[in-house]
């Protein structure tokens, strides 16, 4: 009886091993690619604002003071600290800015200080990243990495993929992407929570373009999926998103979501 259980496990690992892998070459697949590609340029055209590849390399020379790992506290399983970055401005503003403020006359090394307007941080000298307050992707490294991939969902869900088989697998595959670690981490648990809340739905969607064009762009259902269930703790625990660094992305959102800044300040 228990070697017949056995059996049955091997064999499931074994179909569980097939679909990924299939799913994974599909994801390659270089005709399906482009013509994503072709269908979001003709209809579904994010407004975000794209860099050229001198601002990347500018922004990879900067390096952030601060540690910003949170350890090996998974913020969705358990009750994680937020990050203690600087406050400059009124007490109890819920919805401010994450700025960078050079400590050298090179404007190298930065530090990460949270404000609670644009304007409080000009006065202090310090340049916005993003809208709302820092987090784990918060460093010009990440910014960086951000601009140089239109498309994370991508080669996101492919490092996931590489999760199935190992959690070393998917992190490393992170942090060869550019992330730093700390962000590489929160990525790897917002992507393992999808897998636990949205694997079905997102297996069955795998071959569907990021938006509807015949339903007002309207996201995939598992883009929705992932937005509803790991969204909140990853905004909360990432600092940076697309959206709020007013980025263009291979997925559509509206312009009003997507914050108005120029990175000018490298």
């Amino acid at each position: 009886q228990a070697l017949k259980m056995k059996d049955n496990r091997l064999v499931m690992v074994m179909v569980l091993m097939a679909l990924v892998g299939c799913s994974y070459i599909y994801l390659n697949n270089t005709k399906y690619q482009d013509s994503r590609l072709t269908f979001f340029e003709n209809k579904c055209i994010s407004s975000g604002r794209r860099y050229n590849n001198t601002v990347v390399e500018r922004l990879l020379q900067k390096k952030a003071t601060q540690d910003l790992s949170i350890g090996s506290c998974n913020p969705y399983k358990q009750t994680c600290l937020p990050y203690d970055f600087p406050y400059v401005g009124q007490p109890g503003t819920t919805n401010g800015v994450c700025a960078i403020k050079y400590t050298d006359e090179n404007r190298i090394k930065y530090e990460l200080i949270n404000y609670d307007s644009k304007h409080t941080a000009e006065i202090d000298g310090a340049f916005v990243t993003h809208d709302l307050y820092c987090g784990a992707c918060s460093t010009l490294q990440d910014l960086a990495i951000y601009i140089k991939h239109d498309d994370l969902t991508s080669p996101v869900r492919k490092c996931g993929f590489k999760g199935f088989v190992s959690t070393k697998w998917n992190l490393q595959c992170l942090l060869d992407l550019g992330f730093t670690k700390p962000c590489a981490q929160i990525w790897l648990q917002n992507t393992a929570n999808t897998k636990s809340k949205c694997l079905g739905t997102c297996l069955w969607n795998l071959p569907s373009p990021y938006n509807d064009v015949n339903d007002d762009c309207k996201l995939n259902d598992c883009l929705q999926c992932d937005e509803d269930k790991s969204g909140p703790v990853f905004k909360q625990f990432s600092g940076r998103t697309r959206r709020d660094s007013g980025l263009y992305s291979a997925i559509y959102r509206p312009k009003e979501l997507i914050y108005d800044i120029v990175h000018d300040y490298y």
